[in-house]
């Protein structure tokens, strides 16, 4: 029984650590409108739509919306991942027979946004989103089965805010969320599977400011802050409750400015933007989990920068009918293989991305696509709790399709 306990401590740290910060991922497909052009002109609103409660709501002042007026918009997107690895000379304690491992599973990610103009001055917003999440299953007997088989994380944000206009050209805006977490992270021992599970309640907020420097152009900035989550939950083995859990766990806090600009003369259809994302991976220092007996494991993730940019066109012959395309480069906090784990190998990302919107009275109708190519990694992860090393080389691209609805009343 003292070897079995050994064990399932050496594990569950080992699990946690490696997933519950990996799977702390951005979803920053946070609609249709800004996927087209790779969420460039998201921080600025350059599509005038409710989703501004999200990225900066500031930018909600300069929406259009009359006094008295309400916009919803509801989002969903398709995500579908291909992820493989292939054994590079791991030497697990206890190896699983597939030399060839496959992670990564289909997913759907809603959105809604809801603005409402009280005055000329002050606009209301309301966010519910899911700004981190990951879903990944390996194959059964992959080479690495004693060290990850199912991650799972889910958060749901809502996040009211407040916009206030104080010039014709300056808006200011902030807000509060409460956002909800739940982790499950399961793998195989050798004495059968062990799951670790635990939930949280965490508080944060946002704000930023939106300067409409001229009719056609506007530049913005907005934060939103990390939030704290005191996981509580359960280790099971075999589906017997083993022991009770706690951990801490941090989403970043991120940092963004962008730009949207019309241009003029003969390329009057056209506009461009561009965002820059700083996010604070670095706050994840060290994961200690209470409960098992183990120690804490430090962590060496970097803070990460993302960059995106894009072009509407605006067809004069075909009204209310927008077209987007945009590109962007999104940095991995991940930056060694030794570093790199198996839940969640990630590295760095470039999108290409393209999209069309089109407005009919009160209604508007936008739909999405984007390709992500995610750069070839390498992992060289050494699990002293396990006595591991798992080498592998990762390969993976994903495509996401969004719709998105939108109303004014």
């Amino acid at each position: 029984m003292g070897k079995l306990k050994t064990i399932l401590a050496g594990f569950g740290v080992s699990a946690l650590a490696s997933g519950a910060f990996a799977a702390g991922y951005q979803i920053i497909e946070q609609g249709a409108s800004n996927m087209g052009t790779a969420m460039a002109g998201a921080v600025v609103n350059a599509n005038n739509d409710a989703s501004a409660a999200f990225w900066n709501p500031s930018a909600a002042s300069f929406m259009g919306l009359d006094v008295g007026k309400t916009r919803v918009d509801s989002v969903l997107s398709i995500v579908v991942p291909t992820l493989c690895v292939n054994n590079r000379g791991s030497t697990p304690a206890i190896p699983g027979t597939d030399n060839h491992g496959t992670c990564g599973t289909n997913e759907l990610v809603p959105n809604f946004y809801v603005a409402h103009r009280l005055s000329e001055d002050f606009t209301v917003t309301l966010s519910v989103t899911a700004p981190y999440g990951l879903e990944s299953k390996y194959n059964t007997n992959w080479f690495g089965k004693y060290q990850a088989e199912r991650s799972y994380l889910y958060t749901t944000d809502v996040n009211p805010s407040i916009a206030y206009q104080i010039t014709d050209w300056l808006s200011i805006g902030a807000g509060i969320s409460g956002q909800f977490a739940y982790c499950s992270l399961s793998q195989y021992t050798p004495y059968g599977m062990m799951d670790l599970t635990g939930e949280s309640w965490g508080v944060g907020g946002n704000a930023g400011f939106t300067i409409k420097y001229a009719e056609d152009g506007r530049f913005g900035f907005s934060w939103r802050s990390s939030v704290y989550h005191d996981l509580t939950g359960a280790q099971h083995f075999n589906d017997i409750k083993t022991a009770s859990i706690s951990a801490d766990m941090y989403m970043p806090d991120t940092f963004t400015v962008g730009l949207y600009q019309r241009l003029r003369g003969c390329l009057s259809e056209f506009a461009v933007m561009v965002d820059y994302c700083f996010t604070r991976w670095s706050v994840f220092d060290e994961l200690k989990v209470e409960g098992i007996g183990a120690p804490a494991i430090p962590e060496n993730w970097k803070d990460t920068s993302r960059i995106s940019f894009g072009i509407h066109y605006y067809p004069e012959e075909i009204e209310g009918l927008t077209l987007r395309v945009g590109g962007c480069y999104d940095e991995s906090p991940v930056r060694s293989a030794q570093d790199r784990t198996a839940r969640i190998p990630c590295s760095d990302r470039f999108w290409a991305s393209c999209g069309a919107g089109y407005k009919y009275g009160p209604f508007t109708f936008d739909i999405a696509y984007s390709y992500i190519f995610v750069l070839d990694s390498s992992m060289d992860r050494y699990e002293a709790s396990v006595g591991s090393t798992l080498r592998g080389d990762y390969y993976a691209h994903i495509h996401v399709i969004s719709g998105q609805i939108g109303f004014e009343f």
